[in-house]
């Protein structure tokens, strides 16, 4: 088979504790290492996250402005890659014939512009990762993008234009388009795609902008992606606030999910106003937690219920503060 020339792309800040595990996975690949670039673009880290970059042969750049997406669209302007892969320093390969799975839609049809791994739960993490690895997103993006929000459930919405035995391939309609980010092991087809400076401060965005020029994504279901969420309920508070502040204070006005409004429909809207509701009336969360178990078999489904009711919490904290006109730091990015 030919082998095209992937670049990985791992926006990093002091991740000294992931970064080695990331990287092993990428080096491990059954795919030759001649072709298989590593770029990190780097927010000053001060750990050695540089030093054990290095010791993988990586080439690393800086990322002055910090968030994880302007550092992509900086490294994407080098990549010798024909198949960008945009992954963070807690994503992990779970095979050794990763990229092989996930370049074949590329070489069948090298009109594909998208290539979408499925991220799953990684074996050796915690129980709210766990949970959340299952879930593909948080409880509030959950709640509004339904069955659309990961890719083995597509099938309840979409229907694809192409299906072979290793990938499906999809051309979504942008009034109903999926929980689609070039994050957590996407790839693109660099001759087809640019980060433009609308879309690059925000990966879901990014996304949005390959569906609205009616690209096509191939989905490779069996190119699992381990993403470590978070460590803890305290970490989860922390990552969310900073996500709900931001969208609230506009500190970084090129990310989040006030951007991307204009791309839902009335019908995800009323589900936005209807979350905060749905988590305090307890009840509902509880039904899903019952069928979320059901569906995954596993009962660490029943974190549904805890981690809904504290997003809730967390969104109705910082609306009241924001509309009190109290505004605190908003701290570190997670």
């Amino acid at each position: 088979m030919p082998y095209p020339k992937v670049s990985f792309i791992i926006p990093t800040l002091n991740e000294e504790k992931n970064i080695s595990r990331c990287l092993t996975a990428i080096r491990t690949q059954l795919y030759p290492q001649k072709n298989v670039e590593i770029i990190l673009a780097d927010a000053f880290s001060k750990d050695k996250t540089r030093s054990i970059a290095k010791t993988f042969n990586a080439k690393i750049i800086d990322n002055p402005e910090i968030l994880h997406e302007h550092g992509k669209t900086r490294a994407m302007s080098l990549a010798k890659g024909d198949i960008i892969f945009f992954t963070d320093a807690d994503n992990v390969l779970s095979t050794s014939n990763w990229i092989q799975l996930m370049v074949q839609p590329y070489i069948d049809d090298n009109t594909i512009v998208g290539l979408l791994p499925q991220t799953i739960p990684a074996p050796d993490t915690n129980s709210l990762d766990t949970y959340l690895g299952f879930l593909c997103t948080d409880p509030f993006t959950w709640f509004v993008y339904g069955q659309a929000t990961t890719p083995r459930d597509y099938g309840t919405y979409y229907v694809p234009t192409k299906t072979t035995n290793s990938y499906k391939v999809y051309q979504f309609p942008i009034n109903n388009h999926p929980l689609l980010g070039t994050a957590q092991g996407f790839g693109i087809n660099k001759s087809l795609f640019t980060r433009n400076k609308d879309s690059k401060g925000d990966d879901i965005l990014a996304g949005i902008k390959i569906i609205e020029s009616n690209g096509k994504i191939a989905y490779v279901p069996a190119a699992g992606i381990y993403h470590y969420h978070v460590s803890s309920f305290t970490n989860y508070i922390r990552k969310y606030s900073w996500r709900v502040k931001n969208n609230l204070q506009r500190t970084y006005k090129e990310t989040g999910l006030v951007n991307r409004m204009k791309y839902h429909s009335l019908a995800r809207k009323i589900k936005m106003a209807c979350f905060i509701p749905y988590a305090f009336s307890f009840v509902f969360p509880c039904i899903d937690a019952f069928i979320l178990v059901g569906k995954h078999r596993n009962f660490v489904m029943l974190l549904h219920i805890p981690s809904t009711l504290v997003m809730a919490y967390i969104i109705s904290k910082e609306y009241l503060l924001h509309f009190l006109h109290y505004k605190k730091p908003l701290g570190t990015y997670e």
